[in-house]
């Protein structure tokens, strides 16, 4: 049985790289808020996909929670999370397939033009990305309050390197699961409750 008394009192949900806010993981986790008691507030910001913009996004919408605040962010937007635990009074973090050195793919994608899942822009990945990333880069903090979902068929990240630099989380480890971790939907009471909140019996992801 959770604590309510020590739930939180709002879900910040970061998408990640070349994403959205009604992506699917977001959705679906704005639907389980809505069912889930306590009933939290739940935001999910428009993140740029440039890294810097992206950040001073993150922390903006930090800045409008009152309360316990929970922060889930899934790939580029663990990251960002990361950082709100470092600066920010964060009461629980989840990660979703985590990117814990943004930098070295984007080195290793320099120069790549990418078209915006939503929106059709185009952009490129250039130098500006990787300062960006080299100003946010700085030590983990508050493991204990982590937990970290991963994939072990992850196509974009080696999800060892989450175990690694992550020590001192809770990690649950989906085996055989990739970037996009399908099992997402089962997880959402355990994503939940490590806030402090449950969601019925009956919930069903999918309306």
């Amino acid at each position: 049985m959770n604590d309510h008394a020590n739930a939180v009192d709002n879900v910040l949900y970061l998408h990640g790289f070349n994403s959205h806010p009604g992506s699917a993981k977001a959705e679906l986790t704005r639907r389980a808020c809505e069912q889930a008691r306590p009933r939290p507030r739940f935001i999910a910001p428009a993140l740029s996909h440039h890294p810097g913009p992206a950040w001073q996004t993150a922390q903006e919408a930090m800045g409008t929670l009152q309360g316990r605040t929970m922060v889930i962010g899934s790939s580029m937007g663990g990251f960002l999370a990361m950082g709100l635990a470092r600066t920010h009074e964060v009461a629980r973090v989840v990660l979703i397939n985590p990117a814990v050195d943004p930098l070295k793919i984007a080195l290793e994608r320099m120069g790549s033009e990418i078209e915006h899942v939503e929106t059709g822009e185009m952009f490129v990945i250039d130098e500006s990305y990787a300062d960006a990333l080299r100003e946010q880069q700085a030590e983990v903090v508050n493991t204990d309050r982590f937990l970290v979902l991963l994939g072990t068929e992850d196509e974009i990240l080696d999800y060892r390197q989450a175990l690694e630099m992550l020590e001192g989380s809770r990690f649950v480890i989906n085996e055989g699961d990739d970037h996009g971790l399908s099992r997402y939907p089962e997880l959402l009471p355990t994503v939940l409750a490590h806030g402090g909140l449950t969601l019925p019996e009956d919930f069903n992801p999918v309306p």
